[in-house]
This record gives C-alpha cells, structure tokens and sequence, in this order.
C-alpha cells in the first residue's frame, strides 16, 4: 500500500533533481555554440561524431576523438533537456494523485464500523501505527517484585530490577522504540522472561534483549549461560533475533554504547521516522 507520506518523498526529491538538473543544464549550455545539436553516425564497430551548429550543414561538422568532450557535454544537454521535461511530467502526475489521494480502504472500511464490532474484525492490512498500538496494548502476567526489592522506576512509570534497566527502557523510550518489559515468552521446555521485547516494524516480528548485570557473580554466570544455551536452542541466535548486554561491578553499562547501540537499532527496527507517540 502506498503511502502519501511516499507520494510527498518522491515530489520532493522530483522537485530537488529538476532544480539540480536545470542547473546543471545552464552551465553545460554555456560551453558549447548556442543551439547546436550532436550527430552520431555508425561508423565501423563504432560511432562517429558531428556538431550541427544553427544554420549549417545538416550532417554537422565532424568532432575529432581529441575533442570527443565536446560531443560528451552536447549529447548530456540533450539526456539533460529530455529528463527535465520527463521529470516534470512525473510530478504534475504526483502532484494530482496526491490531491486525489484515496485513504486506505482497509482502514476507511474499520473506521465506518462501531467499536465494538471493529475490534471482532481480523484486517487484511493494517497500517504500521494501528500494529504498533495493538502489539503494545497486549495484556500478559507480568513477575512480580519481592517486598524488599530495590524500586527503581523509568521515566515513563514503569518499575523495572535494575538501574541498567532503567537506563535501557529510558533510552529505547526516548528514541521511540516501543518495548515490553519481562513479557512471557514460551520456549520448547520452559517459561521466560526476557528483559526486552522489542518489535521489528519493518520486517513485523519480535526480538529479545537480555541484560546481565551481575556477571561477577559465579552462579548468575552459569545462569546466563544457561539461558544463552536455551535460547539458541529454540532457534533464537545473536544478531538475528537476540541482544545481550553485559557487565561486572569493575565494567559498568557503558551509557554512551547503550544510546549508539539503540540508535543503530532504531533504523534497523523500522523507527528511523516517528510513528507513535
């Protein structure tokens, strides 16, 4: 489905090369006789070339290889003068679609329903907003703290076991990558919990951020291993559809990596323009 937010892209970058090529074209003009025109004419396996200055001979005058430049600059002045007036007929028609432009009629026919029958419905297609606000709607039984737990909570509410948590959903909130916080996840033998799901909009499926913060610690280091294991284990590999973040008391999160890792990740994920709020 096309979007008009493309259509305007695409006039605008129509509109940028005419002023570009336009320019381009007036310096070219200014190098060469005015009006003269470029012959080619098949000579052996090649080509030759003539230049037809205004009120000469009609074969033109022959440009010999040393000068073979001139016949460069005259056949991209005429590319030139074609693509100028192809380019304007692509915008005129860019310009009159996006004034007629018909809204989504997947979403046109939702939007004619009541509520209540339009959340029974199953659409075909639904635009990138509506799947990201549904996606993020979901319900599921989230873990529960223990009474003597630190509280630490990000900047939007939400109570999260770490300050490095904190740090990660404030980031991934602040460059509008919707997330989910310790949702269920179910593998081949168990139950988990991932830190972070994150939703790939571009590509429309989920991916897994597990941070580990206590590293120093014997025991949660095999329990991380073992995690790691178990994930691969159900087909969810490193750079496909995981994350891991690590880090000691001697090491911490490193913030200035967190915030260029989730910007790198923005544009992977599809975010790279706002499209909630």
């Amino acid at each position: 489905m096309i979007r008009n937010e493309d259509i305007g892209n695409e006039i605008s970058f129509i509109e940028s090369s005419l002023q570009n090529v336009s320019a381009e074209l007036e310096k070219l003009k200014k190098s060469v006789p005015q009006n003269a025109k470029l012959r080619a004419a098949r000579h052996r396996k090649g080509y030759q070339y003539f230049i037809k200055k205004q009120g000469g001979d009609d074969n033109g005058a022959y440009i010999k290889k040393d000068d073979k430049n001139i016949a460069v600059i005259l056949a991209q002045i005429e590319y030139d003068e074609k693509l100028i007036v192809e380019l304007k007929n692509a915008l005129k028609t860019l310009v009159k679609f996006k004034t007629e432009w018909i809204n989504n009629p997947f979403v046109t026919a939702l939007n004619e329903m009541v509520p209540g029958k339009r959340i029974l419905v199953k659409s075909p297609y639904i635009i990138d907003e509506s799947y990201i606000i549904n996606w993020q709607n979901q319900q599921y039984e989230r873990l529960s703290f223990r009474d003597d737990y630190p509280e630490y909570y990000t900047r939007q509410g939400l109570r999260v076991r770490s300050k490095s948590e904190l740090i990660i959903a404030d980031v991934l909130d602040e460059m509008s990558i919707p997330f989910l916080y310790e949702r269920p996840l179910q593998l081949k033998n168990r139950i988990v919990h991932p830190d972070f799901t994150l939703l790939n909009i571009r590509e429309r499926r989920e991916i897994f951020w597990e941070h580990f913060g206590m590293m120093d610690d014997m025991d949660y280091r095999n329990n991380t291993f073992f995690k790691i294991r178990n994930y691969e284990s159900n087909g969810f590999y490193l750079h496909d559809s995981l994350i891991w973040t690590f880090e000691t008391e001697k090491y911490p999160l490193n913030t200035k990596e967190i915030r260029n890792m989730v910007q790198g990740l923005k544009k992977k994920l599809g975010y790279e323009k706002k499209l909630y709020n």
